[in-house]
C-alpha cells in the first residue's frame, strides 16, 4: 500500500503479538512505512537548519545556537539555496532595559550597512492610543526587529524573505516592548539591494547581548 499522505492519512495495518512475518507482510510494512517517512519529510514546512558557524556564539549539534557573553552583536551563518523563506527565533537574550534590537544581512563576515528601509507601527495597549510609528530611511540596519521585556531579555520572531536569492530581503517582525510602557506593534522592512546574503547579524542599539539562545528554521520550498 502505497502512502497517500497528503491527500490521505495512511491506516497502517499493525502486527500482533503472534503474527507472522508475512501476516502483514513485514517486508511490505517497511516499504509502506519508509515510503510515508519520506513523504512527511518532503512535505513538512519548517525544518530546523544547522548553522555553519556563529560569531560571538556556539552552535549545537542540533543547531541551537547560545550567545556569548557581552557580545556587540551576533553573526549567525545559516542561508542557502534550501529555503527562500526563514523564520528566526530568539529566546531570553539579555540585554540593556529599553534597547530595541536590530538585523543586518551579511556574506562572509561583510555585513551591508546601507538601503534598509522599513516602518515600525505601533501603539500603547495601555492608553488604547492611535497607532505612531517610527521609520528607517536608507538606514544601517532593521532597526526595530524587537525590543527587552521584563528582565531585560529580547525575545521575539522574524519572518525573513529571500536573503540567498539575488533579490532584496524582506522581514517582519512582531514589537512587543514592556519596560517602561506597553507598547505593541508590528515592524516590516526591505533590504533594496539584490545580493545574496548567507549570514544575519543581530546588533543591539545599545549595550550588549549576553546569553540566550537563536534557531533558524527553513520553509520546504
Amino acid at each position: 500500500m502505497a502512502s497517500g499522505f497528503p491527500g490521505s492519512i495512511d491506516n497502517f495495518s499493525d502486527p500482533l503479538s503472534n503474527s507472522s512475518l508475512s501476516s502483514p507482510s513485514h517486508s511490505g510494512l517497511h516499504s509502506d512505512v519508509n515510503d510515508a517517512i519520506e513523504k512527511i519529510e518532503t512535505y513538512m514546512g519548517l525544518v530546523k537548519v544547522i548553522p555553519t558557524s556563529a560569531t560571538n556564539g556556539t552552535v549545537a549539534a542540533n543547531g541551537t545556537v547560545t550567545v556569548g557573553n557581552a557580545a556587540p552583536s551576533v553573526t549567525v551563518r545559516c542561508f542557502s539555496t534550501l529555503y527562500d523563506f526563514y523564520k528566526i527565533t530568539f529566546t531570553q537574550i539579555a540585554g540593556l532595559s529599553g534597547a530595541n534590537l536590530g538585523l543586518r544581512m551579511s556574506i562572509n563576515g561583510t555585513a551591508a550597512t546601507t538601503a534598509y528601509y522599513g516602518g515600525l507601527a505601533y501603539m500603547s495597549a495601555a492608553s488604547s492610543s492611535a497607532y505612531v510609528g517610527a521609520n528607517d530611511n536608507n538606514a544601517s540596519a532593521f532597526s526595530f526587529i524587537g525590543s527587552v521585556g521584563f528582565g531585560t531579555k529580547f525575545s521575539g520572531a522574524i519572518e525573513m524573505q529571500n536573503p540567498f536569492l539575488t533579490e532584496e530581503t524582506r522581514v517582519s517582525a512582531p514589537f512587543i516592548k514592556t519596560v517602561g510602557g506597553t507598547d505593541v506593534g508590528t515592524y516590516t522592512g526591505a533590504l533594496y539591494n539584490a545580493t545574496s546574503y548567507n549570514e544575519f547579524v543581530l546588533i543591539p542599539n545599545s549595550g550588549t547581548l549576553t546569553g540566550g539562545t537563536i534557531r533558524v528554521y527553513g520553509y520546504r520550498n
